[in-house]
């Protein structure tokens, strides 16, 4: 039987499933909490969206050592520990688990979230959407792409065409978008998580697009889109981030056969009526 150490599985995320590389925040991704030796033997692993407290409480029932998150124990510098930081941070003391996180370099990654979006809408790619980091290095953070008609479908692919299919294949009933439903879509920048930026906008235009598709964005972003003339569409974070690490889980399950595998079904906060 093969056994699985910390350091190959961090090896196959940082190198390849979400390359280290790519992070935006390096001080946020990769081990976040416990033990980084890197010959720890790791035997039970929980994925999971992010880290509430129901999810540190399955992860604990399990008696796993390993938790990979998309979304961290913390998104952003700690100024000072509010009540619920310290309640994880209790519960997890007791215990002998290691945090890696993937944070934004999952976005960009080879079936990361910005792919996800990209096949789950059947949309061809024509090629990455390059941002540059801190440190001056590029960065396949979104995916521009190519609107693909159904085999029935023989009309001009139009703004609605492209909604209707976001509400159907990623079970979002409903979408805010900026645009008019007849506008036909020629091109689209997929930008997944919560990375967005005005001037995201400005550099997917000048690439071509006038269509853009976030998770993300604010009243200026909208009314900037309206002006330019840019069909801008929001929808969830919940429906595709929960589809790429569901991926990601099975893709580690095939990968290490000998070890345990947990998913945690993080529940969508949110409602709509």
């Amino acid at each position: 039987m093969r056994l699985m150490f910390l350091k190959e599985i961090v090896a196959l995320l940082e190198k390849k499933l979400s390359p280290k590389s790519f992070s935006l925040r390096p001080e946020l991704y990769g081990i976040q909490y416990g033990d980084n030796n890197e010959d720890k033997l790791i035997r039970k692993v929980v994925i999971t969206l992010d880290l509430s407290l129901e999810a540190i409480h399955y992860a604990i029932k399990k008696k796993v050592n390993l938790i990979i998150s998309y979304n961290g124990l913390i998104n952003k510098t700690i100024k000072r520990f509010d009540s619920n930081l310290i309640n994880k941070l209790s519960l997890l003391s007791r215990y002998p688990i290691t945090i890696f996180i993937l944070d934004y370099s999952f976005i960009a990654a080879e079936g990361g979230i910005s792919d996800t979006i990209m096949e789950k809408l059947y949309l061809k790619l024509d090629r990455t959407f390059d941002i540059k980091n801190g440190k001056d290095i590029k960065i396949p953070l979104g995916r521009i792409c190519l609107p693909q008609k159904y085999p029935n479908q023989k009309a001009p692919f139009k703004l609605k065409d492209l909604i209707k299919r976001i509400k159907i294949n990623l079970n979002i009933p409903n979408i805010s978008y900026v645009g008019d439903l007849n506008n036909i879509i020629k091109k689209i920048c997929i930008v997944g998580g919560d990375v967005q930026n005005i001037e995201y906008l400005k550099k997917s235009v000048k690439e071509g697009c006038n269509c853009y598709i976030t998770e993300n964005y604010k009243y200026c972003e909208g009314v900037f889109a309206r002006d330019i003339g840019l069909n801008l569409i929001e929808i969830s974070h919940y429906n595709p981030e929960i589809i790429a690490m569901k991926n990601l889980y099975n893709y580690l399950s095939l990968e290490f056969p000998y070890d345990n595998f947990f998913w945690f079904d993080s529940k969508n906060p949110f409602h709509t009526c």
